[in-house]
C-alpha cells in the first residue's frame, strides 16, 4: 500500500468513526481533514511565500548575505521555521483514546502570512481601543517618485516621514496665534506602508484622524474642514526640510548632494505640494465606519506585501516564479510577471524594517502620553474590547475561518495538552497562554 492510499484509509477511518458520534463530531473532522496544509496546497494554484524561501533561501542568503541587514535574516528565518515542529511544538493527547496533536509554534513575525493575521487583528484592537466616539477620516500623503529611492539608501527617513506628516496636519490647523496659544489638538493614529501592488518601492503614510481638536484644557471642538491647499504644501516644505537634516546627519555627501540638487527641481514641479487625500468617509464609499479603516491599514502592517493568492507558479527547474498584481488606474486588467525566484525575493524583503522601528504611532490626543482623552467616550467599551480579544485565541481563530474545532476527537472528547510530552524551547508560556 502507497503512502497516498495509506492516507486516504486513514482519512476515511477517522470520518467513520466521527460519525458514530453524532454529526456535529462528523462535520468538524471533515472540515479539519479538509483544511490540512497538505490538502489545502493541493487544491489551490498559488504558491506559498513560506515555501518559496525555504527552496531558494539558502542560495539567496549564501549569494547576498553580507548586504543583507540582520533584521532580513533574523524575520526570514523565523518566518520559514514557523509552524515546523522540529523547532517547537505542543502535544494534546485525547483523553479517550489514543489520538493526538502536534501543533507547531507560530514564529510571531509580521514577515509571515500566518501570524501577520493575528498581528493584524492584534493591531486593529488597540487602534480602535484608542479612538473617541466620533467620525474619524482616512488621510493618504504620498512621496513623489523621484524622492522614493532615498528612503532606502537613508532608512531614517522613514521616521522623517512620520515627523513630517504630524507637524504637517498640526500647522494647517493652528493657523493664527489664538490657535497657538490654546494649544490645539489632533488625535490620530499614522501608518507606514512602503510598497505599491507592484512590489515597487511607495512610501506612504495612511492617517486615521478624528475630526476633533482638543485645546490645553482639554475642550473639544469638531473639525469638518481641512484646508488642504495648505495642508499640501506644508507637507512638502516640511518633509524637504526635515529630510534636508537627516541625510546631513547620516548620509554621505554625494547623496546629500544630490537630494539638495532634486530638491530644487522637486520645488519647482510641483507648486501645489505632495498628493494629500483625505475625502469624508461618508464620500469613500468602500470605507463607512472607523473599524474598517482600522482594519483596512493595519492589515498592510501586519504581513509580506503581496498575498499568497497573487503568487501563481513556481517552476522546481528554472527557479522562474509567476505572479500578479491588479494596478490602480487599471483594475479590470491584472498584470502578471514571470521572474526568477531571488528577484521577488529581493523585492520582499527590501520592506522588512529594522528591529524595534514602529509601522504605527500615535499622535497629538491619542498620543500614549496625552491625557487630553481622559473621561471623554471612547469607540469600543471595555467589555467590548475584551470580547474582541477572546477570538484570538488559536483555536478560536481556527473555528472562525475554517469552521472546525482543532481539539475535537474523532470520538467526540475534547483533547488535552501534555506538557511533558510537549517540545518548547523559548517563551513557553506565551506559547501556552495563546493556545
Amino acid at each position: 500500500m502507497n503512502n497516498l492510499t495509506h492516507v486516504k484509509t486513514l482519512y476515511k477511518d477517522l470520518l467513520v468513526l466521527a460519525a458514530k458520534n453524532g454529526q456535529s463530531v462528523y462535520e468538524n473532522e471533515l472540515n479539519k481533514l479538509s483544511n490540512l496544509k497538505s490538502v489545502r496546497a493541493s487544491n489551490q494554484n498559488h504558491v506559498m511565500i513560506q515555501e518559496i524561501f525555504r527552496t531558494h533561501w539558502p542560495a539567496f542568503k549564501e549569494l547576498y548575505g553580507p548586504k543583507l541587514r540582520p533584521s532580513i535574516i533574523a524575520n526570514v528565518e523565523k518566518m520559514i521555521d514557523c509552524k515546523d515542529l522540529s523547532k517547537g511544538h505542543l502535544f494534546y493527547e485525547c483523553p479517550s483514546c489514543d489520538q493526538y496533536l502536534l501543533t507547531g509554534l507560530s514564529c510571531h513575525s509580521r514577515f509571515c502570512a500566518s501570524c501577520g493575521h493575528k498581528y493584524r487583528d492584534q493591531r486593529s484592537i488597540e487602534i480602535q481601543k484608542k479612538l473617541l466616539k466620533v467620525p474619524h477620516r482616512h488621510f493618504v500623503f504620498s512621496i513623489p517618485f523621484d524622492l522614493r529611492p532615498f528612503f532606502w539608501k537613508c532608512r531614517a527617513l522613514f521616521d522623517c516621514l512620520f515627523h513630517s506628516v504630524n507637524q504637517a496636519l498640526h500647522f494647517s490647523i493652528q493657523q493664527s496665534k489664538a490657535d497657538r496659544l490654546r494649544d490645539y489638538r489632533l488625535g490620530f493614529v499614522a501608518f507606514l506602508h512602503t510598497s505599491g501592488r507592484a512590489l515597487n518601492p511607495h512610501p506612504h503614510i495612511h492617517v486615521l484622524l478624528a475630526e476633533q481638536i482638543i485645546d490645553l484644557n482639554g475642550h473639544q471642538k469638531h473639525l469638518y474642514f481641512f484646508p488642504f491647499e495648505r495642508l499640501r504644501k506644508a507637507f512638502m516644505f516640511i518633509f524637504l526640510r526635515n529630510a534636508n537634516h537627516i541625510l546631513k546627519a547620516h548620509a554621505s555627501k554625494n547623496l546629500y548632494r544630490q537630494f539638495n540638487i532634486l530638491r530644487t527641481k522637486i520645488i519647482k514641479h510641483y507648486k501645489d505640494g505632495f498628493y494629500t487625500y483625505g475625502p469624508k468617509v461618508k464620500e469613500y464609499s468602500k470605507f463607512y465606519n472607523s473599524k474598517m479603516i482600522a482594519d483596512y491599514i493595519a492589515r498592510y502592517a501586519s504581513h509580506p506585501p503581496i498575498a499568497e493568492s497573487n503568487i501563481l507558479s513556481l517552476n522546481d527547474e528554472d527557479g522562474q516564479l509567476t505572479w500578479r498584481y491588479t494596478p490602480h488606474e487599471d483594475k479590470d486588467n491584472p498584470v502578471t510577471v514571470v521572474e526568477h525566484a531571488f528577484k521577488f525575493i529581493a523585492k520582499l524583503i527590501r520592506h522588512i524594517h529594522d528591529k524595534g522601528f514602529h509601522q504605527v504611532r500615535y499622535y497629538g490626543f491619542y498620543a500614549n502620553k496625552s491625557d487630553r482623552v481622559q473621561g471623554k467616550p471612547k469607540l469600543l467599551l471595555s467589555s467590548s474590547i475584551q470580547h474582541l480579544k477572546s477570538k484570538l485565541k488559536w483555536r478560536i481563530m481556527l473555528l472562525n475561518a475554517f469552521r472546525f474545532d482543532c481539539l475535537l476527537c474523532s470520538c467526540g472528547s475534547k483533547m488535552v495538552l501534555n506538557l511533558d510530552l510537549s517540545y518548547l524551547k523559548l517563551n513557553s508560556k506565551e506559547y501556552i497562554s495563546d493556545a
